[in-house]
């Protein structure tokens, strides 16, 4: 197989692209902004076509951290309610980045190392570290302990892996949580028909929101947010949290489908991750974000008031692994 990474600089940063000579694919990652997999082309329909959206000049100039390609969200998803939580006993502010609340983690912007990129007989691959004390060190005294995570992406045929790796290098426990945020066009290439398009997610509740914080109750989907049997991604209005995944030997999968192309892209991740934000952004009638999360929005404050809310708590030099996956059929 023809794997290999290339290396080149754009507007004086460094991206690494992973490319498969063999089957077309290519994916490109920014390492000093939040390693962010700005660019994946997979084979659709007999061709490689891009299925990750972000800004032309991302590359070059990047900016919007949460609004392009395929965010981490680390160590927390989505909204902490005012900033401020209290774990074991003691208070931690955050300083508030979107309106009165703390959105997105730490790790979304941030430079991260690169620890390895390589050709191997069975992928292209590229590897990154991000650690909060290093990387990110304003922030690490608005969480409660230090924190590391390693990402993998691996490129062959026509899938993406994505390994992720959370670990504790302290003595004091550190909560988390994990999450991607990327965006998807729709149909595939641009300029399709949105009405033969079918949006497929596997979740039979969902958390209703107050000014897009969880209530603490979960409920039944609607017909809005039921999207069991496919919606078309025409006139979708959403910034919804889905929960009650259904996974099936271990994984839970997200369809994006094509209908007159025959084809589909495809979201997969492991049972670590229990809920689906997905939220379509004004102006841009062919996109949608699809985002597995390990835990639903400003889940250390529901947390502390008995709720399961999917809060992890990682002790002293434990760790987690977390898989997703993202591929194309037909």
């Amino acid at each position: 197989m023809g794997f290999r990474v290339d290396v080149e600089k754009r507007g004086g940063r460094d991206v690494y692209t992973m490319r498969d000579d063999v089957s077309g694919a290519s994916a490109s990652v920014s390492p000093s902004y939040g390693f962010n997999l700005f660019d994946l082309r997979l084979p659709i329909a007999g061709e490689p076509r891009p299925v990750v959206v972000s800004a032309p000049d991302f590359a070059e100039n990047p900016q919007g951290a949460g609004g392009n390609g395929v965010p981490i969200l680390f160590p927390f998803p989505n909204r902490i309610r005012g900033g401020g939580f209290e774990f074991q006993g003691k208070r931690y502010a955050i300083p508030p980045n979107h309106g009165p609340n703390a959105i997105h983690g730490f790790a979304i912007d941030a430079p991260w190392d690169v620890v390895e990129h390589k050709a191997e007989p069975g992928a292209a691959v590229v590897e990154g570290r991000f650690r909060l004390s290093v990387h990110a060190p304003e922030h690490i005294d608005h969480w409660p302990t230090d924190a590391a995570l390693h990402v993998r992406y691996a490129l062959a045929d026509r899938q993406l892996t994505m390994t992720v790796t959370v670990s504790n290098p302290t003595a004091r426990d550190l909560p988390y949580g994990f999450g991607i945020h990327p965006y998807f066009r729709l149909p595939f290439p641009p300029g399709g028909d949105l009405g033969r398009t079918r949006i497929v997610l596997p979740a039979s509740r969902y958390w209703p929101l107050v000014d897009f914080l969880p209530t603490g109750e979960t409920a039944d989907v609607d017909d809005r947010l039921d999207f069991r049997q496919g919606k078309p991604i025409r006139g979708l209005k959403l910034d919804d949290v889905l929960t009650g995944l259904e996974h099936v030997d271990g994984a839970g999968v997200c369809r994006l489908i094509d209908e007159e192309k025959d084809a589909e892209f495809q979201l997969v991740y492991d049972s670590s991750f229990r809920e689906l934000v997905v939220y379509t952004p004004p102006g841009k009638d062919d996109v949608i974000a699809v985002e597995p999360y390990t835990q639903t929005t400003d889940a250390v404050n529901l947390a502390n008031r008995g709720i399961a809310a999917g809060l992890r708590v990682l002790g002293h030099g434990e760790e987690d692994v977390l898989r997703l996956a993202m591929r194309t059929v037909g």
